[in-house]
């Protein structure tokens, strides 16, 4: 199973593509040596998309937004861009990693 994880800034929307993380997320000196040292970490996560927000101002609302647990139409939109489709009724093939759990309430 795939594992996504979608990490805000303030300069924009990123989504990484994890790969490995079933063998090494049973052990955490692993991970900790994994995110050490960063030619590791290439490997394990990757970069899959970034949406840079358009100003200072839309970036301090969309991390506000994001603070709160909602879900703006910017970062729905780059979801729906950038992660697989899942048809109605079939069990989806990856996971969204989100670091708050009222937004991943609002995604899923």
């Amino acid at each position: 199973m795939a594992l996504y994880l979608l990490y805000e800034s303030f300069s924009g929307y990123a989504l990484f593509q994890a790969q490995g993380l079933d063998e090494i997320g049973q052990n955490t000196e692993a991970v900790r040596n994994s995110v050490a040292d960063l030619n590791r970490f290439g490997k394990v996560v990757q970069l899959t998309a970034f949406q840079p927000f358009e100003s200072a101002i839309d970036g301090l609302n969309q991390c506000n937004s994001v603070s709160e647990g909602l879900m703006t139409d910017e970062l729905r939109s780059f979801l729906e861009l950038n992660i697989p489709k899942v048809k109605v009724g079939k069990k989806s093939k990856f996971s969204l990693g989100v670091a708050e759990p009222k937004l991943g309430s609002h995604i899923s």
